[in-house]
């Protein structure tokens, strides 16, 4: 009996070099680094310029005393230590601490004028077409227009009287207590438009079969915003959330200087508009820019905190 062996068949090579010996194409990585560079660093400039720069001098201008045109000198921490006896400094951080207790009005009202809109309630039209329109309208001139609004004799006391709720008649931008409240109102009026907006686009992710099925299980209105809703425009929810907390303190000023300019007395005295007085009316450079750093301190440990809670929150898988 014969045994045969069939031949061992050579090994081909491989198409190509070997893979360790393939080099990287270091050309076209290097176009995309200067490319990337090239994107970059216009938006890296104007953040130095506009930012950095502004910051860092602000900080030096506080350990500065000055008044008036004339030069400065080194005061050290006076301006800081000053500001822990000057009465107005802690008025107006106070009236901050009241602004940021409004916060959740400001995540809650867009959120449910949002959902109104979304699922077609009565008016969604109308609303969808004008909910934008405040937001568009610079701050100043809403201020100018709700102070008329808003006078004694203005139309919205005209039309309390009229329909017999004389007590409500009230001077809504010379109280003492009224004046803060009217203040966070019209600014919310003025930028609630850009919430809306924001949770539409949220809205706009969820498959309408989600909303649909627990419509047909019976949720109503409420139960399906906290259930449904909510959990799942998370993310959304917290970064529009993070916005107004660390926004709410910086985008009062023009309302403040169009509607009361800081009174009556000092009942909507805000920090940046105490940095305004103090810098430009009073010319004390040097304690107005350590009024200003202290703000950025608030503003930044605020929007830290709301970081770390809102936005892990926020991220959160729905369960």
């Amino acid at each position: 009996m014969t045994i045969s062996t069939a031949p061992v068949p050579e090994p081909v090579a491989a198409d190509g070099p070997p893979r360790h010996a393939r080099r990287p194409n270091r050309p076209g990585r290097a176009r995309e680094w200067w490319l990337g560079a090239a994107l970059v660093l216009p938006a890296l400039a104007l953040a130095v310029m506009f930012k950095l720069v502004p910051l860092v001098r602000g900080v030096i201008t506080s350990f500065e005393s000055s008044s008036g045109f004339g030069g400065s000198s080194f005061a050290g921490a006076d301006n800081y230590t000053r500001m822990l006896d000057d009465p107005m400094v802690r008025t107006s951080f106070r009236n901050a601490l009241l602004v940021v207790a409004t916060l959740p009005v400001w995540v809650v009202l867009p959120l449910v004028l949002a959902v109104l809109i979304h699922q077609r309630s009565p008016g969604w039209k109308f609303f969808r077409a004008v909910y934008f329109i405040p937001y568009t309208i610079a701050p100043i001139v809403v201020g100018i227009m709700f102070r008329q609004i808003l006078a004694p004799d203005g139309p919205l006391n005209a039309m309390l009287r009229t329909v017999g709720l004389e007590p409500l008649a009230i001077e809504w931008l010379n109280g003492r207590h009224s004046a803060l409240f009217s203040l966070v109102a019209v600014a919310l009026w003025s930028f609630f438009g850009l919430g809306v907006m924001t949770y539409l686009a949220g809205l706009a992710t969820i498959p309408d079969e989600i909303v649909e099925a627990a419509y047909l299980d019976g949720a109503g209105f409420w139960r399906r915003l906290l259930s449904v809703v909510v959990p799942m425009l998370r993310p959304t929810v917290a970064y529009w959330s993070v916005l107004c907390a660390s926004g709410v303190l910086i985008w009062l000023f023009p309302l403040i200087y169009a509607l009361t300019q800081g009174g009556p007395g000092d009942a909507t005295m805000l920090p940046e508009y105490l940095v305004f007085l103090t810098t430009f009316q009073f010319l004390d450079r040097g304690y107005g820019s350590a009024i200003g750093i202290a703000l950025f301190v608030f503003v930044a440990v605020l929007s830290i905190f709301s970081v770390r809670h809102m936005f892990t929150e926020g991220t959160r898988k729905p369960r």
